[in-house]
């Protein structure tokens, strides 16, 4: 990834280590009226508390709490806990955001895809609680958002992949006949496997069972920038 494109990214989030800039669709008024510093011990609390707990098992009182306000404070900037979570969820959206709007899509379509890859695996690292956030997302338990949360989620992502792989068909770095809805659906979930390789326990022990690890934790053949660079071979050679 070149300095340029991280730079990009960086510039469009805090610099705080959990929070990056807030997007205000989903709070009230006196939220975004009240001072920065104030606005991240809230978000961050209740990052932490999502991350930690998932939705269901996230109360406000105690993310009021541990943000050092009163309840009643914490509804004046958020209508419900809904409104809260939603308002963490798009976190995720500008970080993706930032991403895709960081990298140059001028270059051939495979640097694009390794480009995409190295950024999520950067931001999944930096911003580990959002990358757990997201997933419980996925849960089954969030069923009835499923709708709104995947809008608000993937749609960016989604036209993304689907313009840069019509661009390359056009211009022959892709086989004219590649079904592009399906190719965007298969890089859009390797993209997410890989995000929660680097964020969550779990799948980082999945990682290392696919992929071995040395004395010090990390792949002893595939590590890194090797391991984007070998995934996104693996996918061209498919193709």
């Amino acid at each position: 990834m070149t300095t340029a494109s991280q730079d990009a990214t960086d510039s469009q989030v805090s610099e705080h280590h959990n929070t990056p800039k807030q997007s205000d669709s989903f709070c009230k008024d006196a939220f975004t009226r009240t001072k920065p510093a104030r606005q991240k011990q809230v978000l961050d609390a209740a990052i932490e508390a999502f991350a930690a707990n998932g939705y269901a098992g996230t109360n406000i009182n105690y993310v009021a709490q541990a943000a050092g306000i009163s309840i009643g404070a914490m509804y004046s900037y958020f209508a419900s806990k809904k409104d809260l979570y939603l308002t963490i969820v798009s976190q995720q959206y500008l970080l993706v955001d930032a991403i895709l709007k960081s990298i140059d899509t001028e270059q051939e379509f495979f640097r694009i895809i390794e480009n995409l890859f190295t950024l999520t695996r950067d931001n999944a690292l930096k911003y580990p609680l959002l990358s757990q956030i997201y997933m419980d997302v996925t849960n089954q338990s969030m069923a009835e958002m499923a709708q709104e949360l995947s809008d608000t989620f993937e749609n960016n992502v989604a036209d993304f992949l689907i313009a840069r792989i019509e661009h390359a068909k056009a211009n022959g770095d892709l086989r004219a006949d590649t079904n592009t809805q399906l190719l965007a659906f298969c890089i859009d979930n390797l993209l997410i496997m890989f995000q929660f390789s680097f964020s969550s326990a779990y799948y980082q022990e999945r990682m290392r069972l696919y992929l071995g690890s040395s004395d010090n934790g990390t792949s002893s053949e595939l590590s890194g920038d090797a391991l984007i660079k070998a995934m996104v071979r693996i996918i061209k050679n498919q193709l």
